[in-house]
């Protein structure tokens, strides 16, 4: 029992040492297994462990729960299969006293660590300031893996959420991402290091890295069983040393506990650790020949001597070493094998921890984190900690004066400058050149960079304009492999630092230079999208001639050019203009114009700048957090705009507030957006004021309430114009959408409503003689009825009804409410201002016809003929039967026909039906091709009724002989845009417009000839067919797919809108 007892004390004081020195591990837990001293359970846990260490871990714990038997049972078989390792631990009892002596040594050198590093000073710390280590240190990105060059050129061109995306594929086993705590266990081939280089870009964390280390080692949190004792060698502090010295002189301790580190050093190096930190700082060579080297710890020599033999293992090679440090040199000093890593600054959540940690408040923390996430640039620049670290500073402050953050964090550029700024202050003091002599280097091969597209540099070319290139702590330096040999690369550290410091270049040129340098730079990014790449140079520009930015750079003495000034202010002046006229400019630059006068923040500039705005379109570019603050500030510098658009910009409802202090500058509001809370839709309606028209798509909510509550808050808001487009529409939808119209009678004018439907309804209703706003609906039919009942019940009378079909299955019948009003139909399908795609032509493509009365109108056989017609260009029977099918439509009393080509058959078809039709007064063909000569003849010498009037408009091609009729032939000028009107004998022929003067294919898309303002008495004396007066608010459709009917200011609007796109069911544009 004795011996049980003293053998499991044995194996607990030795815990320690046996987890990192037994390797047979699976040996002896084979033979535990087999004696039944652990359980499978316990087995499966230790073979499942990834190292020897992990496994003997996992044994201790069947060990405890088995007691002291089975720890016997463990040393026994431990000292059959490793002999030598329990003869080591017997000696060591021998040795107690003295052990206990060195374990009191450590535990007062780690008092004195934990006091030396719990706390860290930051940059902008003033005398007595400190924070504490660990609510600054946030674990970084770590790689063991050697990158190919194409992997560097990503990272380095990569953006956003695109580079955090690259960065999170680093963190993985393909590119042996790697901890701290795991830097000294065994590699792959089972071997372990001891030695490891820890290389990282300035700024990434190797510093705080090291200082972390020493704090966690001393709080007992890091290689506590590995090393009694850890070193921290600054390089920096090195520099400073004098006269001879030996290792032990260099290192930091409490001398009272000298003489133990002296006999642990002598008897027990393994279990010592030197971080040398900075390697890349040291002021002197270690080329320093081998047999000059010391060979133990306290031989005094030159202090370039000590640190080359400790770095070249000459002294205590069975200690182990980390070194942090900037450059490759470290590899021409160390010939011994190591263990390479490589710390790449913060992952995406590295970049969340740190916010968290910085910020004593949740609530700050995730507003800062959510507002730099939106800044593109800003959150790629945040993998380098000291970027972190600028940016929550500046936000603090915010939250400690209490003021919106963005407001004061003004500029993209401004993050920059104070970056450089520390740099430059920090960790550039010792290089022996200006600021401004590394500024100039350093802004020459970022243009030359620039301006061929270039991100990496090989070192002949960088030492041409970089003084000592290695030292600089804005470039970063690498080792590629190239076929056989090594070559020594450059790059800066992301794309972005490299654009800011081209920009920053044309500063520190004389002012003639520096103005023809900002003339190209201009010309180039005016002309064509190859030169893209260059616009964020430009934006920089305007950061750097912000004043407050200006103010920070003449403390470098640099000054900012008023030529450069004048050219900018010429160019984003001309960059509006040409936008206006040019949807593609207007599409790629306007939001990076808004940038540049953000960046700029020159309020009065930016109000002349965006007063020549009358109408803002964003829709189709996605507008981030950053953006809308962008966009706001922009926003409240114009005196008013007639219409703002925001349409397919991905906007949240979080996003749209940030717009609301700038929407009552807004006389119209185009707006899609997400998730909106009933306090969104009072806010939105209370920001943009009464008189106000507004274009709102809800099509992404899902809720049908969301809709019913904005109806009901546009009651208590007087808005004059309103659209909103739904998912869907419900009985209560339908029900609070006819209470909103009786509430709004006398303020609202006009009012729309879409689900994505295809079947287009404009109604026109009265009560008590008093006519109600303009309604126009975009329906799927089984809504018809929820909105048809809605009106019968609502107590309005309806006057006129306007219907369009497109793209119908097979629905049957539908009657509709018209109580003998007049019923506009309109059947269409998919097209383009009338015109189907090459090669894919209809001999009839649409139909739209007025109806009178309470006819039931059957459109599956016409649907079902459509089909039949399709890419068929020739009028045949097929075309005969559908057009016949509505000589039964007694009620008739106008159709539009849209056809491919006006030949005999097609003629004689028309002709038909106005025969058929008795009540039918006009018949307006608009022909996509030609009108031929056998149509024209046709229709003359036809019995046509003298009541009814024929329109046709088309190409005329006026050659006597061999006329036009292929579709290749239209653009000839010897084709002419005509329209022709036969009414009772007379034949008139005007000519819109000739061909030598036209390129277009069609002459009723809005440019010459409106048809609803022939059909309504404006260009010809043909009856209103809606209320009988000349002006017709509610425009017909044209057979385009474009909803003209109404717009925002009253009338017809010319503005360039961009599709909105719902699910594949429809267009409104």
């Amino acid at each position: 029992m004795e011996s049980s007892d003293h053998n499991a004390e044995l194996v607990d004081e030795h815990r320690s040492q046996l987890i990192q020195r037994v390797t047979m591990v699976m040996p002896i837990a084979d033979e535990l297994l087999a004696e039944g001293m652990i359980h499978k359970e316990m087995y499966s846990n230790i073979s499942a462990a990834r190292t020897d260490e992990d496994k003997m871990r996992e044994l201790f714990k069947a060990l405890h729960s088995g007691g002291n038997k089975v720890k016997s049972a463990f040393l026994s078989t431990l000292r059959e299969n490793e002999p030598h390792l329990v003869q080591d631990l017997e000696f060591h009892i021998k040795q107690g006293d003295q052990q206990e002596n060195t374990s009191t040594a450590t535990l007062k050198y780690k008092e004195f660590i934990r006091g030396e590093y719990a706390t860290v000073q930051e940059y902008n710390s003033l005398p007595g300031e400190h924070v504490k280590l660990d609510d600054r240190y946030t674990e970084p990105l770590i790689i063991q893996k050697h990158r190919q060059q194409r992997e560097r050129e990503e990272e380095i061109r990569s953006r956003g959420q695109n580079f955090h995306h690259v960065m999170g594929q680093r963190d993985s086993e393909a590119y042996k991402s790697t901890k701290v705590e795991w830097l000294f266990d065994p590699d792959e081939h089972g071997d372990i290091q001891r030695t490891v280089i820890l290389q990282g870009h300035s700024g990434t964390g190797k510093s705080f890295t090291s200082q972390k280390i020493m704090s966690d080692w001393a709080f007992g949190r890091l290689y506590e069983e590995r090393f009694d004792f850890v070193f921290h060698l600054r390089c920096k502090e090195l520099n400073q040393a004098t006269g001879r010295k030996s290792l032990m002189d260099l290192l930091d301790y409490d001398q009272s506990s000298s003489s133990m580190i002296k006999q642990v050093l002598h008897q027990s190096p393994e279990r010592v650790l030197f971080l040398v930190d900075g390697f890349d700082e040291l002021k002197f060579s270690l080329d320093v020949p081998k047999d000059s080297l010391p060979r133990d710890p306290w031989t005094q020599c030159s202090p370039e001597v000590t640190l080359s033999g400790l770095i070249r293992k000459q002294i205590l090679h069975e200690s182990f070493l980390l070194v942090t440090t900037r450059s490759t040199a470290l590899v021409e000093v160390v010939k011994h094998p190591v263990r390479y890593a490589e710390i790449l600054g913060f992952s995406e959540e590295g970049v969340k921890v740190y916010f968290e940690k910085f910020f004593k408040q949740k609530q700050h923390s995730q507003q800062a984190y959510n507002s730099v996430r939106e800044n593109e640039t800003l959150f790629t620049a945040c993998f380098i900690p000291v970027i972190c670290w600028i940016i929550c500073t500046v936000y603090r402050e915010q939250f400690d004066e209490g003021t919106e953050m963005i407001q004061s964090l003004e500029t993209t550029t401004s993050i920059f400058v104070e970056f450089v700024a520390t740099l430059l202050k920090h960790h550039c003091q010792d290089l022996g050149q200006s600021a401004l002599t590394i500024l100039q280097g350093l802004g020459k091969l970022a243009e030359q960079g620039m301006e061929e597209q270039q991100v990496l540099f090989h070192h002949d070319s960088v030492s041409q304009t970089v003084s000592d290139p290695s030292k600089v702590p804005f470039l970063c330096k690498f080792l590629q492999k190239k076929r056989v040999s090594q070559t020594t690369m450059y790059s800066f550290m992301h794309l972005s630092f490299q654009e800011f410091f081209t920009a920053l270049s044309y500063m520190l040129l004389g002012d003639e230079e520096a103005q023809e340098k900002v003339r190209e730079l201009l010309s180039k990014v005016r002309h064509g999208l190859q030169h893209f790449h260059l616009l964020p140079i430009v934006q920089f520009l305007f950061g750097i001639l912000n004043k407050e930015v200006a103010k920070r750079l003449e403390e470098k003495y640099i000054s900012c050019s008023q030529g450069i000034w004048t050219q900018l202010k010429h160019f984003i002046l001309e960059v509006i203009e040409k936008g206006k006229e040019d949807q593609i400019v207007r599409r790629t630059m306007q939001l990076f114009t808004f940038h540049c006068l953000y960046e700029l923040h020159a309020d009065d500039f930016v109000k002349e700048a965006m007063e020549t705005y009358t109408d803002i379109n964003m829709s189709g570019s996605p507008l981030k957090k950053t953006d809308c603050w962008v966009l706001m500030y922009c926003l409240q510098h114009c005196q008013s705009i007639e219409c703002l658009e925001l349409s397919g910009c991905n906007l949240t409802a979080e996003n749209m507030k940030i717009l609301l202090p700038a929407l009552q500058k807004c006389k119209a509001l185009v707006l899609q957006v997400d998730d909106l809370a009933d306090d969104d839709l009072d806010g939105l309606l209370a920001a943009l004021g009464e008189g106000k028209s507004l274009e709102l798509d809800l099509r992404n909510t899902n809720v049908s309430e969301k809709v019913q509550d904005l109806l009901v808050a546009l009651t208590k808001h007087k808005t004059r114009k309103v659209q909103i487009g739904v998912k869907s529409i419900t009985r209560n939808t339908a029900d609070k959408f006819m209470s909103l119209i009786n509430k709004a009678h006398g303020v609202l004018d006009l009012i729309k409503l879409h689900s994505c439907g295809n079947v287009a309804l404009s109604v026109q209703l009265q009560k008590d003689g008093v006519r109600a706003p303009q309604i126009v609906l975009w329906l799927k039919v089984p809504e018809m009825k929820m909105i048809c009942d809605s009106i019968r019940t609502s107590g309005y009378s309806l006057t006129g009804v306007k219907l369009r079909v497109r793209r119908v299955a097979d629905e049957g019948p539908f009657l509709y409410p018209t109580n003998n009003c007049r019923l506009t139909l309109h059947i269409d399908w998919p097209l383009r201002c009338g015109v189907e795609r090459e090669g894919q032509q209809s001999a009839l493509s649409s139909i739209e016809m007025s109806l009178y009365g309470d006819d039931v109108f059957d459109w599956r056989r016409i649907l079902q003929l459509r089909q039949t017609l399709k890419q068929k260009p020739e009028w045949d029977e097929h075309a005969d039967e559908l057009i016949s099918l509505l000589h039964s439509q007694t009620s008739l009393g106008e159709i539009v026909l849209l056809v491919s080509s006006m030949t005999e058959r097609c003629a004689a078809s028309v002709v038909c039906l106005s025969q058929a039709c008795s009540n039918l007064k006009d018949i307006i063909l608009q022909v996509n091709g030609f009108l031929l000569e056998e149509g024209i003849q046709c229709l003359r010498e036809s019995k046509r009724r003298p009541d009814c009037q024929l329109l046709l408009l088309g190409r005329r091609c006026r050659k006597l002989a061999d006329q036009c009729s292929e579709e290749k032939d239209k653009r000839l000028s010897c084709n002419d845009n005509v329209l022709l009107a036969l009414h009772g004998e007379s034949f008139i022929e005007i000519v819109l417009r000739h061909g030598k003067e036209s390129g277009i294919d069609d002459t009723w898309n809005g440019n010459e000839v409106n048809i609803d303002d022939m059909w309504n008495g404006n260009k010809l004396d043909v009856y209103d067919t809606w209320n009988g007066n000349e002006n017709d608010s509610d425009d017909t459709w044209n057979g385009n797919e474009n909803d003209s009917d109404g717009t925002w200011n009253g009338k017809e609007s010319n503005r360039p809108r961009d599709d909105i796109k719902c699910k594949g069911c429809c267009v409104v544009g």
